[in-house]
């Protein structure tokens, strides 16, 4: 109950008639489509001109699904939305409570629509501190539209406030309740042309080994292999690849051997002994340097690195072992390093690459790769099962197999000499069993043309009538929370 909210008042439950969970609508709607904003009331501690750029990306969650247009307006005009941050009592009879608790709150449109921030609270932007302006707005101004809380728990507008997500999308629950008021999108921006299909790659289809994947800053996923870079997209590779890594990282070597963009949008790339930095394509200072010296503690010639979802924390990864980076930390790599990689439930030894996508964690190895479900800390229960092909997948290779493919997965083990107490302690913020348990399955892939059969096959407790049946169960739960224990620690 002290799970950080939003303050709209409305039922949140089961539907009376059982029906399954889902979306719900206040049953209000705004009469155009063409709608203003303004902001009457900025947040203190944050640059307004990034506070502007976070609404529009805010509103912007909800214009790719239909035909909304958010106009920002200034001065005094009149505007559909007023969007303001305000302390304890401001005017409106729902004062707001400090930090923690509710953070905001929004009116339906036939209130007014406008939205309301509690000013105490830290926002913060493209940060794992704080609270997250950019994912709270998106569902503040999902009522502004007229949408009530979901049952949905991956949904925006559930009623609770699950942190900050670095590659946030709307839940197809969220898409569905505002095409029900605002129907799908029909048009495009004006100027703007559909962009063209993803084209088969030659030479990833013949050899999908890859030396390196990673975030940008802006949320595209670029893979590197020998002097050349593709830029991926939910079909495969997008037209124009593979360029030169030099046409573009002008300071670049070749066969980069791992790369990452932490959560301060900094790119890092990393060879041998040495790394380097970049803002988006520009080098940020006198690179490259060694490894030793920026990231002490993490070996040279490393096999792969990503930001993990489950703490924003650096993982690098090489032969048998991973490192945790910490920059905030001192050392920021603890004495207990390195540990095995077989604590990653299914993940093999001798990866090539890792990145992150849409909340998980993905491990290429050679021409294969795993999703790894951060949440119950194992390798997905999908079908077909994991490892699957990265051609078809991620390249979007139609002849690649597109089953299972063999594979020689290590048995999961962890340190015998693991002390839970002192771990837990360091840790502090491990889900709880009924978030461990929940949402497994799905399928994420980059690859969702039509002939990609994604089936969600989660796995399920068939049955809990048997004693076995309970002591399978507890004993997945507990080897899930030591593991996480020892990855996290």
């Amino acid at each position: 109950m002290a799970t950080p909210r939003c303050g709209v008042k409305d039922k949140v439950g089961p539907a009376a008639d059982g029906r399954s969970k889902r979306y719900a609508l206040q049953g209000s709607r705004w009469r155009t489509k063409n709608l203003t904003y303004k902001i009457s009331k900025y947040p203190t501690g944050l640059n307004k001109q990034e506070v502007e750029k976070e609404i529009a990306n805010a509103f912007s969650v909800w214009t790719g699904e239909t035909d909304l247009t958010f106009t920002r307006k200034t001065g005094h005009e009149n505007v559909h939305i007023d969007i303001r941050f305000e302390v304890g009592e401001h005017g409106d009879g729902d004062p707001f409570d400090g930090p923690g608790g509710t953070l905001a709150h929004a009116y339906f449109p036939v209130y007014g629509g406008d939205a309301h921030f509690d000013d105490a609270e830290r926002w913060t932007i493209r940060s794992y501190r704080g609270t997250n302006l950019f994912q709270v707005a998106a569902h503040e101004f999902g009522h502004s539209l007229g949408l009530s809380h979901s049952d949905v728990k991956s949904a925006l507008m559930a009623p609770f406030y699950r942190g900050y997500d670095p590659h946030f999308t709307l839940d197809q629950d969220d898409v569905s309740a505002i095409q029900a008021l605002y129907g799908t999108k029909t048009k495009s921006p004006r100027g703007s042309r559909p962009p063209p299909p993803a084209e088969e790659d030659p030479e990833l289809c013949k050899d999908p080994k890859i030396d390196a994947m990673f975030n940008t800053k802006d949320g595209e996923i670029i893979a590197f292999k020998g002097k050349h870079y593709w830029k991926l997209t939910d079909d495969g590779v997008a037209s124009g690849y593979p360029r030169r890594i030099s046409s573009t990282w002008k300071e670049l070597p070749s066969n980069i051997d791992a790369a990452f963009t932490y959560r301060n949008g900094k790119t890092y790339f990393f060879k041998g002994t040495q790394y380097w930095r970049y803002i988006n394509t520009t080098m940020d200072g006198d690179y490259p340097k060694e490894i030793s010296d920026g990231f002490t503690g993490i070996p040279d010639n490393i096999d792969a690195a990503t930001v993990w979802t489950g703490n924003g924390k650096i993982y690098f990864y090489k032969g048998a072992k991973f490192w945790r980076f910490d920059p905030a930390s001192k050392p920021p790599v603890r004495s207990s390093y390195p540990k095995l990689i077989q604590n990653w439930e299914g993940i093999p030894n001798h990866i090539n690459a890792a990145v992150t996508y849409k909340g998980y964690t993905y491990f290429f190895q050679d021409n294969a790769y795993y999703r790894f479900n951060d949440r119950l800390f194992k390798v997905d229960d999908a079908n077909p099962a994991f490892p699957r092909s990265t051609a078809y997948w991620w390249f979007g290779c139609k002849s690649a197999n597109k089953g299972t493919l063999g594979n020689d997965r290590w048995p999961f083990a962890f340190a015998s000499n693991l002390d839970v107490a002192d771990t837990y302690d360091d840790y502090g913020n491990l889900d709880s069993v009924g978030d461990i348990i929940l949402d497994a399955g799905g399928t994420d892939e980059l690859v969702t043309s039509s002939n990609h059969h994604h089936e969600n096959s989660g796995g399920s407790v068939n049955s809990l009538h048997s004693l076995k049946s309970i002591q399978q169960l507890l004993l997945s739960i507990m080897t899930t929370i030591i593991a996480r224990f020892i990855v996290a620690t």
